[in-house]
């Protein structure tokens, strides 16, 4: 099963890939037997109930449950999903799901989406498994060949990459992968499909797990994961889980970076005790999250418009910090215009280039990290919007 250059070129060309039979019939009902059981035990959406017509997915810190998480971590899905990656992968996502007898399936879509840690990262792809045939009775999965060029990046020399809006007047005709229980398709993060209702009295069961390359994280920020959600993995497979921690994200901040001169500056600010800071503040989730929680971006955005009257048109995130009050989530933002340089003449703040910040705070401190981390050259990063913005996330 092992993936092969052909397999590869056919990945990038296609935006998919199919495995067959990497689950056995029996495992596969396994699997499904306990996912209804699961969905039966509580689900999202909260407020219906199986088995009212409707998806229900259980996910994110689910995965702790050992009868589910061997699924996250299968070598022949890990292996296919890094070699068609080009990288080590991530886990951004762990999502069992159940469609019950009535659901009226969903419509065409992509999954990039700049709001959700699940879909904001440059390089990710779905690893769905069915635990049904996805047949014309349950409901096939539909996909678009080719459909994830419809987007592109605009410019790859960029140091945060940003995509133009999908052309859908060139998408081609959605086709049916024949999808049986135990087979496994690896689709692009940008590829479009489609999952038309069933007719079956069965529910259709699967997962749908998604992972990201680890030097291509999510703009929103990584879901957060517990502590039991990473040891219940194997050895091997507690390095898919990027952020583990037992805090809440109780705060955020934002570095911003101003680009306009021959070498980029930071801005900072006085904070508690007169010492240097980041703009940020309380770190709230927006309430239409849903089941994808961890972003962080309406709620920094809010508090640079309080603090420094700037409205940010995006940010994208950096890393996780713990601290006092639980986990300070960090995102940037690079402003190429020089339109905030005057920020420190109106004595808001000062700016520091790297070499400033290491003399003034000390390289170990978390803002001249941040900043490091922020200029890695490695790195591929999106642009993050929040919530609120998604139906305008191209503009």
């Amino acid at each position: 099963m092992s993936i092969t250059k052909a397999d590869i070129e056919a990945y990038h060309e296609n935006g998919y890939h199919i495995i067959r039979d990497v689950l056995s019939r029996d495992e596969a009902s396994a699997y499904r037997d306990h996912v209804i059981e699961e969905v039966k035990r509580d689900a999202f959406p909260a407020k219906l109930k199986y088995p009212e017509p409707a998806k229900y997915t259980v996910s994110g810190n689910r995965m702790a449950d050992p009868e589910m998480s061997t699924i996250v971590d299968h070598p022949v899905i890990v292996d296919a999903v890094e070699a068609l990656l080009g990288q080590p992968a991530y886990l951004t996502a762990f999502v069992a799901y159940l469609r019950s007898p009535g659901d009226t399936g969903g419509g065409a879509h992509c999954d990039y989406k700049r709001w959700r840690p699940v879909g904001s990262s440059m390089n990710w792809l779905f690893a769905i498994i069915p635990l049904n045939d996805f047949d014309e009775s349950f409901g096939p999965l539909m996909v678009a060949p080719g459909s994830h060029k419809l987007e592109s990046v605009i410019d790859r020399d960029a140091h945060i990459w940003d995509v133009t809006a999908p052309d859908r007047e060139k998408m081609a005709e959605f086709v049916d992968p024949d999808l049986k229980a135990g087979d496994v398709l690896l689709m692009n993060g940008h590829t479009w499909h489609l999952p038309p209702a069933g007719s079956t009295e069965q529910d259709r069961v699967g997962f749908f797990n998604k992972y990201c390359a680890v030097n291509a994280p999510p703009a929103a920020g990584y879901y957060p994961y517990s502590p039991a959600s990473r040891d219940v993995l194997s050895d091997e497979g507690k390095r898919l889980i990027p952020v583990a921690f037992d805090k809440p994200i109780a705060t955020t901040e934002l570095l911003i970076e101003d680009t306009s001169e021959a070498e980029p500056r930071f801005f900072l600010m006085k904070v508690k005790d007169d010492a240097w800071g980041l703009p940020g503040g309380e770190g709230w989730e927006e309430e239409e999250a849903g089941w994808d929680v961890g972003s962080r971006i309406a709620s920094v955005q809010s508090h640079v418009q309080d603090q420094l009257g700037v409205d940010v048109p995006w940010v994208s995130y950096i890393e996780d910090i713990e601290c006092e009050e639980g986990v300070c989530r960090v995102y940037g933002y690079s402003d190429g215009a020089g339109s905030l340089a005057a920020l420190d003449k109106e004595g808001a703040g000062a700016w520091m280039t790297q070499s400033e910040l290491d003399e003034t705070l000390g390289g170990d401190n978390d803002i001249s990290r941040a900043a490091r981390l922020w200029r890695k050259e490695d790195v591929i990063r999106g642009m993050g919007k929040p919530n609120h913005q998604s139906k305008t996330q191209f503009d």
